[in-house]
């Protein structure tokens, strides 16, 4: 007579214990109850691996706009260390002599005195441009660091840009002409001067945060006035009067 529905095997003399099996009309075992077939399976694994591979870039990017907003803060904190310094210094802010690495003035004048966390001075992102720091191409002299390590601590390499120099640097020249160095930056400079920046080169392909370099990429820019804002472009008046 034909079976169909679920029959109770109580096991073999071994005793083994009793399990609740799946019988067809012809009262052959389908399956254990509660199991899964290997198709089942498969079916589950590849849902699976559509869903991460949908969800992925949006995760990428997720993360990648928590970074940016994470190193916006650095800025922002390093402004208003850069007030307090000049607060206390007749409102002029420290000095570098270039604004490319090593930075030791600014970081000597700032951690300590007015904050005691290093992490301020690199953008989380920074191993995405750490290669083109390093390397000899687009332009650069190469052998630059960006990143948070104790070697570039000791040395004071840091991810960030400052402005406030004395003269020109060759690997990253502002758009100043040779007489308007000095770029002395004080607290009291219009609030459209740049004081601060991310990390960029001329030419390089990846700029910090996942954006293209060049033209059109992005970076996070320190105001003198300590606001932060993304840019794409150099705005009005970032390294002088402009008309």
């Amino acid at each position: 007579m034909a079976r169909r529905g679920w029959e109770l095997d109580i096991g073999s003399a071994s005793g083994a214990e009793p399990a609740l099996v799946r019988v067809c009309r012809h009262g052959r075992p389908l399956s254990v109850l509660g199991g899964f077939t290997l198709a089942e399976v498969l079916v589950v694994i590849g849902i699976t691996g559509v869903l991460f591979g949908l969800i992925a870039p949006c995760l990428g990017r997720v993360l990648e706009t928590a970074d940016r907003m994470a190193c916006a803060t650095n800025l922002r904190n390093l402004g208003l260390a850069l007030h307090c310094y000049a607060g206390d210094h007749d409102g002029c802010f420290p000095v570098e002599e270039l604004c490319g690495n090593p930075q030791r003035v600014l970081v000597e004048s700032l951690y300590g005195p007015y904050f005691c966390d290093r992490s301020l001075f690199y953008c989380p992102s920074a191993a995405q441009i750490e290669p083109y720091a390093q390397s000899h191409e687009y332009g650069g002299p190469g052998g630059d660091s960006v990143v948070n390590t104790d070697e570039n601590w000791e040395r004071r390499y840091i991810t960030y840009k400052y402005f406030s120099v004395t003269r020109r640097d060759p690997r990253m020249p502002l758009p100043l002409r040779l007489s308007d160095y000095p770029h002395l930056l004080r607290s009291d400079s219009s609030s459209p001067r740049w004081l601060m920046s991310d990390w960029v080169r001329e030419g390089v392909p990846v700029f910090p945060h996942g954006e293209r370099g060049g033209w059109g990429g992005g970076r996070n820019v320190l105001f003198v006035d300590t606001s932060v804002q993304f840019v794409r472009h150099r705005t009005l008046n970032a390294f002088g009067d402009e008309k």
